[in-house]
């Protein structure tokens, strides 16, 4: 059938269906999930209060509970937060409130992919400032003079970046905050694997988004479950483009137990960067391959060349485990 017709959209070409390819496994690590899953305590309270959920109501609208217990922790209010389905559907959330059709969205090369996927589907103008080949540092000058143009609207910074799992100086990101005139939105999906964050200075800055996710070390994953954290203009602005029903009742409930008890899930966690330590050291020892050093519950290779990189992909492929290969130029594997 030939796509000719009027109702096609022109920019949505540059995009093909999402598919991730499901594989048969017997270990599990191309999306960055946690791998020992909520310990039994856990599920078992969840499942025992999901008895007395009324399944046949609408959720509440604004997840207003999960709200309160999330951004009291932080030393916020109600007004400072908005739970979604996942961190994935408050970027689309941004992007709709505060860059129109034609406006400019920067982020780093390379970074998290969906940052550029709802630009697109936004109709947003999507612009990437590489890193530096040699550490991966953030070229916050570069940013700013993209950001510093009329019409930019929002600077998206992974932290830690992914793939790359480093940290960006904080001072390079505050003089982004500062000068950009861009809302800038600080996605800290891997928060709890390196324990830095930009969520004190809220209070300070009237242009800073924090992310966050219970996909990854609060194990999650299947039940699409992030929070954003801002000042109220901004959560107003982007309730304005919510769903009015966008969290299930399991998930919120779910992820409720999960962060009253997230205290329980810190020795898995522990033991996440313990084997990060552990895998970085071993794969070091075996050139040409080189692995960087990482702040979140992945760890970026560099292969040396296509052919190893393709070589060591299908290799494992071949027995059940499941890896990123990352395409990015920068990386030269």
């Amino acid at each position: 059938m030939k796509k000719d017709k009027k109702f096609y959209r022109d920019s949505l070409k540059k995009l093909t269906p999402y598919d991730p390819h499901e594989v048969p496994y017997k270990i599990k690590l191309n999306a960055n999930e946690n791998p020992y899953g909520l310990p039994e305590e856990i599920v078992e309270e969840i499942l025992r209060k999901a008895k007395n959920l009324e399944y046949s109501r609408y959720p509440n609208a604004n997840s207003v509970k999960l709200s309160e217990t999330v951004s009291s922790f932080w030393g916020l209010n109600r007004d400072n937060i908005v739970i979604g389905n996942g961190s994935d559907e408050l970027i689309d959330y941004l992007i709709k409130a505060f860059s129109e059709k034609g406006r400019r969205v920067i982020t780093t090369a390379p970074s998290f992919a969906m940052y550029k996927i709802y630009s697109i589907i936004n109709g947003s103008i999507f612009v990437q400032i590489p890193l530096s080949q040699s550490n991966f540092s953030l070229n916050e000058d570069k940013v700013l003079e993209e950001a510093k143009k009329e019409d930019s609207s929002i600077v998206f910074i992974a932290y830690p970046n992914a793939p790359t799992g480093n940290y960006f100086a904080e001072d390079k990101i505050i003089k982004i905050i500062e000068e950009s005139g861009c809302l800038v939105v600080v996605d800290e999906a891997y928060y709890e694997f390196g324990e830095k964050t930009f969520v004190p200075l809220i209070s300070c800055y009237d242009n800073l988004v924090i992310l966050r996710t219970f996909s990854k070390a609060y194990s999650l994953a299947s039940l699409r479950v992030g929070y954003l954290l801002s000042n109220p203009e901004i959560i107003s602005e982007v309730r304005k483009v919510k769903s009015p029903f966008n969290v299930n009742t399991f998930s919120q409930l779910a992820a409720q137990v999960v962060f009253e008890n997230k205290e329980i899930l810190k020795n898995g966690i522990k033991k996440i960067i313990e084997e990060r330590e552990n895998l970085i050291n071993r794969i070091n020892e075996l050139p040409p391959f080189k692995a960087h050093p990482s702040r979140t519950n992945f760890v970026l290779v560099e292969a040396g060349s296509k052919e190893n990189s393709d070589l060591v992909y299908n290799n494992l492929l071949k027995q059940g485990i499941l890896v990123q290969t990352v395409s990015d130029p920068i990386f030269s594997t």
